[in-house]
C-alpha cells in the first residue's frame, strides 16, 4: 500500500510539473462601461476606444455576437491560455445559446497576446486562422512598440472575420502586413511528450490499476465544465451575454 501511494504521489507531482497544472483561479478585474474594451492596461486613446465600441455595438445588435478586448499590466504568474479562459468566462461573452463570443487579451509585462473563441465562432475562427490574424495584424505593430495599433487592427479584423460569418456588409478598414513565424511544437518535441505521457499511464495502470489515470479524466472533465457569464442590456453599458468558450483561438509573444 506504501508502495502504492509513493508511486502515485510521484506520478501526480510528475504530471502536473509537466503541465504547469494550476488550481488557483486567476484574478480578472470586473469589467467597467461597455464589455467590448476593457483597458485596464490603457494603451487606447479615447477616440480608439469609441471608435471599437461602436463596432462593437453594432454586431452584438444585428448579430448577438461580442468581440471584447481585455488589455492587463500583468498575468500575475497565470499562463496566456489559462487566463483568457477564465476571462471569457467571467465575462459571459456573446449570446449563452449560440457561445459566440470573442475575447481579445494583451499582457503588457509578459508580452502576450491571446485570442480566445467562444465554441459558436470556432468554424468561422479556426485556431490556424487566429494565428495568422495575430501574424499579420498585431505582431508587426507589437514589435514596434505600437500597441494600440496592434490593438485596433486585430479587433477589426476579428470583427470583418465575424460580420462576414453573419452576411453583414458593414466592413472595417484593418490594415495588417505579411508576417511569417514559426508556429507550433517540432514534431520531435511532440513525440517525446507522447511518449511520456504514455509512459505515466503504463505505470498507472502497472502498479495503480489506473487510479491515477481515472483522477486526471475527473479532473479533464472539470475543467472543460463550460462556465457562464451575466446577460445584457440596452439602457446602460452593455454586459456579456452568458457565453463560454472551451479554450480555442491562438496565442503569441513578441
Amino acid at each position: 500500500m506504501r508502495r502504492a501511494l509513493l508511486s502515485l504521489s510521484i506520478l501526480v507531482f510528475f504530471f502536473f510539473s509537466l503541465t504547469g497544472f494550476k488550481v488557483e483561479a486567476a484574478n480578472i478585474p470586473d469589467p467597467a462601461g461597455d464589455i467590448y474594451v476593457q483597458d485596464f492596461a490603457h494603451v487606447l486613446s479615447d477616440n480608439e476606444k469609441n471608435e471599437l465600441i461602436e463596432l462593437g455595438r453594432y454586431l452584438d445588435d444585428h448579430t448577438q455576437a461580442q468581440i471584447a478586448i481585455l488589455t492587463v499590466n500583468s498575468l500575475e504568474d497565470e499562463s496566456v491560455e489559462e487566463y483568457a479562459l477564465q476571462a471569457f468566462r467571467q465575462y459571459g461573452l456573446g449570446n449563452a445559446e449560440k457561445d459566440n463570443g470573442v475575447l481579445l487579451l494583451l499582457a503588457l509585462k509578459e508580452r502576450k497576446i491571446k485570442i480566445e473563441v467562444g465554441y459558436g465562432l470556432e468554424g468561422a475562427l479556426p485556431d490556424g486562422k487566429v494565428g495568422r490574424i495575430l501574424d499579420s495584424y498585431a505582431l508587426p505593430y507589437l514589435e514596434e512598440n505600437e500597441i494600440n495599433l496592434a490593438i485596433t487592427n486585430t479587433y477589426k479584423q476579428l470583427f470583418n472575420e465575424v460580420s462576414k460569418e453573419y452576411s453583414l456588409d458593414k466592413q472595417a478598414n484593418a490594415e495588417g502586413v505579411e508576417y511569417n513565424q514559426t508556429e507550433g511544437l517540432s514534431p520531435l518535441t511532440i513525440l517525446i511528450f507522447i511518449m511520456i505521457f504514455a509512459g505515466i499511464i503504463f505505470l498507472d495502470f502497472r502498479f495503480l490499476g489506473g487510479a491515477f489515470t481515472l483522477t486526471l479524466l475527473r479532473m479533464l472533465a472539470a475543467i472543460l465544465n463550460r462556465g457562464g457569464g451575466g446577460g445584457g442590456g440596452f439602457g446602460g453599458p452593455r454586459s456579456g451575454g452568458g457565453g463560454s468558450s472551451g479554450g480555442g483561438g491562438a496565442s503569441r509573444s513578441w
